[in-house]
């Protein structure tokens, strides 16, 4: 009886917390601040990065301008017109046919422009010689005002190889700029800092590869390119050897 009467006192009173002020509730701990707020910025933008290292980053936009500027000129250059007009080869054709030397002479040094004019020129001047000397003419000419053109081509290669060299020097500067400065953090800051460093130390790295692959991928074009019309030009210098030789052999069977 005496415990019934208890139980019972204590729910009409409100329970064993009856009498006692409730508390408010504790307010939560701060959540730890993502990545991107502990290094003060999100994911950077191209602008960004590329004022990381501007000095390294201006001469690779450099760099890729000059590429893309000699592939220009090239693409343009190496073309029919250039090396073997058709109206320039039918007009020496026919002079040759006519055996009337002096005049295709005249009309090659009036195409001094013309990549196959100067190698025609000369195996006009030796018309009386054998094939064989004609096609070493040619071989000779031919080679030396090709390398010309290789040697600009070869432009393009060379910038595909300083690109990833000039972007890696940037990112060993930033390197060191980076533990340099890490010296005057606390234990805190030290991983958000090293890891935003790195990313923007990397980013010369990034921009070099860019240019190294746009400079490889315009040279191959254009080295095809090259390669395809300094064919034709040889095919149709050898043509024209033969008519040499075969006029030749005609003017001295008639002189005979």
């Amino acid at each position: 009886m005496i415990l019934a009467t208890t139980v019972w006192a204590q729910s009409e009173t409100g329970g064993f917390g009856a009498g006692v002020t409730p508390q408010p509730p504790a307010p939560a701990a701060p959540a730890a601040p993502a990545p991107d707020v502990m290094m003060g910025q999100g994911v950077p933008s191209v602008a960004d990065l590329f004022m990381t290292s501007p000095v390294i980053n201006i001469a690779l936009l450099a760099l890729s301008v000059i590429a893309v500027l000699i592939f220009a000129f090239l693409f343009m250059s190496l073309c029919g017109p250039g090396f073997i007009p058709a109206r320039f080869i039918d007009e020496v054709t026919k002079l040759v046919i006519g055996r009337r030397w002096e005049q295709a002479q005249t009309l090659c040094r009036g195409k001094s422009s013309v990549f196959s004019a100067d190698i025609i020129q000369r195996c006009v001047e030796n018309c009386d010689k054998e094939p064989g000397v004609l096609m070493s003419i040619v071989e000779t000419e031919g080679r030396r005002r090709a390398d010309v053109i290789w040697n600009r081509i070869g432009y393009l290669s060379e910038i595909a190889s300083i690109a990833p060299l000039l972007g890696l020097l940037g990112t060993v500067l930033g390197m060191i700029e980076v533990f340099f400065n890490l010296v005057t953090r606390t234990a805190g800051e030290k991983a958000a800092a090293l890891s935003s460093g790195i990313a923007q130390a990397m980013a010369t790295t990034m921009f070099g590869l860019i240019v190294a692959i746009l400079a490889s991928v315009l040279y191959v074009i254009i080295r095809g390119r090259a390669s395809a019309i300094l064919g034709d030009t040889e095919k149709v210098c050898h043509t024209l050897i033969d008519h040499i030789h075969r006029a030749a052999q005609e003017g001295k069977a008639a002189r005979a």
